[in-house]
């Protein structure tokens, strides 16, 4: 059997073996590390085998407090099939590079990855459903039933949006929501304007749409990778919310998926703590089956822990700042010059 050897290579060099057809999921693709490149500016290596089959992209992020290593930030994982050995190899290939940074990844796995010299938690899940599976099953859960059936009495209708409109649509739901609910600072909107241009421009991504009569009331934005549909973002109207406008989108994309000789739903992270149980439950009613998603995590020796604290007060002060003002003009500039640091 041939030895297999890791070497470290430039995002445009990737791109060229990327197009050979073996990349793993959407968030080591090519296009979702370009997303993130043309965004905030992190230049990114991958890390790859002599086959081409094995890929764990990364960015060094130097940090107000300390620096980082990160595999890869702004997605839900890294990888999620995967050899053993050569993500071992690959992380104490990053410790020896970069000794005096954080390094960190994300992986899915029913299993603890034990890697020497790093933490493993499991911090998350991922749902996805099997779209050939779900169309085999007869029975939901009758509630769930009904409040398709009374979403469609109501009026609403599901659209599917591929315009520059959209995302722009899209994103006042977002951002409204983000800032209201979560009292968050949302991602910038050219965040969503580069996604557009990677993915919705080409073919791969749509926005689907709930419309009550005229009012946009939910809105889910949907990627494509391999003969996967991504479930990344989704906001919706609190408003028209007894109106059950995501259960209709769920189904909606369900069906999308049976209709057009998709393999999988990924419905994407879901923390693992209590807060998130209802979203768990909701992503669960169309039958989606849960993986733990494991983050490994590496402290430089003799690092000081303070630095962390630090950083989150600092991260949290820039929040409650603008969020406090209540003015979304501060909100959004607050979002272009500071979101890279949430990294």
């Amino acid at each position: 059997m041939k030895t297999k050897f890791l070497k470290i290579i430039d995002l445009n060099d990737y791109k060229n073996i990327e197009s050979r057809g073996n990349c793993q999921n959407l968030f080591n693709s090519y296009k979702w590390l370009n997303v993130i490149n043309k965004t905030y500016g992190f230049n990114f290596k991958v890390i790859v085998s002599s086959d081409n089959l094995f890929f764990l992209p990364f960015c060094f992020i130097e940090g107000e407090y300390f620096s980082s290593v990160k595999s890869v930030p702004f997605g839900d994982y890294t990888l999620i099939n995967y050899s053993k050995k050569e993500l071992y190899d690959a992380l104490q290939l990053l410790r020896n590079t970069f000794p005096k940074c954080y390094i960190e990844t994300s992986i899915v796995t029913k299993s603890t990855p034990l890697v020497d010299n790093f933490i493993s938690t499991k911090y998350g899940f991922l749902i996805q459903i099997d779209v050939k599976k779900w169309k085999e099953r007869h029975r939901w859960q009758e509630t769930y039933e009904r409040n398709i059936r009374n979403a469609l009495k109501y009026g609403l209708s599901v659209r599917i949006n591929k315009t520059v409109d959209g995302i722009k649509n899209f994103y006042l739901l977002h951002e409204k929501l983000r800032v209201n609910k979560f009292k968050k600072i949302p991602q910038p909107f050219r965040f969503f304007e580069n996604i557009y241009q990677e993915f919705v421009a080409n073919g791969k991504g749509f926005i689907l749409e709930t419309w009550h009569r005229e009012k946009l009331v939910a809105s889910w934005f949907i990627l494509i990778h391999d003969q996967v549909l991504y479930y990344k973002f989704g906001a919706s109207n609190s408003d028209y919310l007894q109106l059950r406008p995501n259960d209709l989108l769920f189904r909606s994309l369900m069906q999308y998926g049976y209709d057009n000789d998709f393999k999988t739903i990924d419905l994407g992270f879901s923390g693992a703590t209590k807060s998130y149980e209802g979203l768990i439950r909701f992503k669960s009613k169309e039958g989606g089956v849960k993986t733990p998603i494991y983050r490994i995590e590496r402290y430089p020796d003799d690092f000081d822990q303070n630095l962390v604290l630090k950083r989150n007060k600092y991260l949290h002060g820039i929040t409650e700042k603008a969020i406090a003002s209540g003015k979304i003009s501060v909100i959004r500039e607050t979002s272009n010059r500071y979101y890279g640091e949430f990294a």
